[in-house]
Parts: C-alpha cells; structure tokens; sequence
C-alpha cells in the first residue's frame, strides 16, 4: 500500500502540493501565531516580561524545588498551564490542516477530482459534515494528547478514515467518527504506522525550523516541511480506507454532491 501511495505522491506531486497548500498554509500561520499570542498573554512569570525574566523564574522554580518549598506547587501549574495551552492550541489548529488537506486528498485519489479545482469544489459540497465530524473529533484527539498522550493516538487512529467517510458516504458528525472506528478493526497497525509517520514529519518540521535564526522564517520552514511531507501519508490513509471498504463486507456509500463537477 505504501508503494502504491509514493507512486500516487511522486505522479502526482504538484497537483497535491498545490491542492494540501490551501489548507495546511493558513494552518502552520495560524498555530504559530496563536502559539506566539497565547505565550504572551499567558507568560509563565506575568505579561510584558522578557526571556531573561522567564528564564531567571523557571532556574528559581528548580531551586525551590530542590529545597522542598511548599508553594512549588502552584508554581509549577503557572508554568505548565502555558505550555499546555500552546500544546493544545497548535494540536488543534494542526489537526484542522490536515483534515482539510485530508479531505481535498480523498477526491484525487479515489478519482472523482484530477485537479485542486475539483478537489476543492468537493470538499465544499460536503463542507457540513466534514465540520461536523472535525467538531467531535479533533477536540477529542487534541485533549487527549494534552493530557494523557495514549488516548490521543488512539482516537487518532480510531478516526483516521473519518473525513474519506464524511467526503464519500452519506455520514457525518458522530455516525462518520463510528464508521471510522469500525473500518479500522483489523487496520490498527497500519493506520498507526501512518500517524506515527505524520508524526515523524512534524517532528522534522520542528528540527528543521530550529535550525533557522528565531522569526517568522522558522513558520516559514516549518510550513515547508509539512506541506511537502504530509500529502504522502494522507495518500495512504485515503488508500487504506479503499482498501477497508472493499473488504469490510460492506459497500461503501457514494455522495453524489462529493463527486467532480463537469468541466473540473
């Protein structure tokens, strides 16, 4: 399968770049800037104070700690109440991108769209379910990841046919997200070696951009990485989910309204 989805990313390269750029593009700009915003808002020592400042605090933070001061503790929830806010924020928005990459993916790879044009106009024929189903879904693999990382993966992969669901058959919010979850019995592990894949990709994103002097360039890079990066598992994913379709017994259920408008 995965042969089968280079081939569909190496074929069809620019049609994809072109097409996941509208969506993971306002994504990666979007994450980091509300990672930016809510840092500053919600810095760890109080609002306006420099690095140094920041830095300073988090060094005395370590040195109560080591003495066993009673107050730490409060302490250290006004630290990690940030980070987990930048943490949720960027999962989220992330999360979005690549459903609605996903979602534009799916019509190119199942063959109703041959271009971004088609692509797109699909997606906005099933616009309604698909933000019904990235409603209930995304929260649930973005707070899970926050809190406990297992149950974030987990619901990840549970959903990961939920937006071909929602673009291709008569299903969406919830029935889409339990759809999903039953086509991937069976597919667990390569559903998991996908996201994991993902995963790997948005860690190299991160290196990549760590390398780059801090400002706005580092978004820049980021958003690079993944938007080159991400397009092939998402193939995949679209290919394992045709794959779980044709052999789960049951026939999958075509939308009219997703299919490519003449002339696209």
């Amino acid at each position: 399968m995965l042969a089968d989805a280079f081939a569909i990313y190496r074929g069809r390269f620019a049609v994809l770049i072109v097409t996941c750029a509208l969506a993971l593009v306002p994504a990666n700009l979007l994450m980091a800037g509300a990672v930016v915003f809510g840092l500053a808002r919600m810095g760890t020592v109080g609002l306006g104070e420099t690095r140094t400042h920041r830095t300073a605090r988090v060094e005395q933070l370590g040195h109560e700690a080591m003495e066993g001061r009673n107050r730490i503790g409060g302490d250290l929830i006004e630290v990690a109440l940030p980070v987990a806010y930048a943490v949720l924020i960027m999962v989220t928005i992330l999360l979005a991108g690549i459903a609605l990459a996903h979602a534009a993916v799916v019509p190119l790879v199942l063959g109703t769209a041959s271009g971004p044009a088609g692509a797109w106009a699909a997606v906005a024929s099933r616009l309604g379910p698909l933000v019904q189903t990235a409603l209930i879904g995304a929260p649930l693999v973005a707070i899970g990841s926050v809190f406990c990382l297992v149950p974030g993966i987990v619901a990840a992969v549970g959903f990961s046919f939920a937006i071909p669901v929602a673009m291709s058959e008569n299903a969406s919010g919830r029935a889409a997200l339990e759809r999903s979850w039953t086509l991937v019995r069976g597919r667990w592990p390569a559903a998991l070696g996908i996201w994991v894949m993902i995963a790997v990709f948005t860690v190299a994103a991160s290196a990549a951009s760590a390398l780059v002097a801090p400002g706005p360039w580092r978004a820049v890079v980021s958003g690079a990485v993944r938007l080159v990066t991400y397009p092939f598992p998402l193939v995949a994913l679209v290919l394992l989910y045709r794959t779980a379709v044709s052999t789960s017994g049951g026939s999958q259920r075509p939308d009219s309204s997703a299919r490519e408008s003449p002339g696209t």
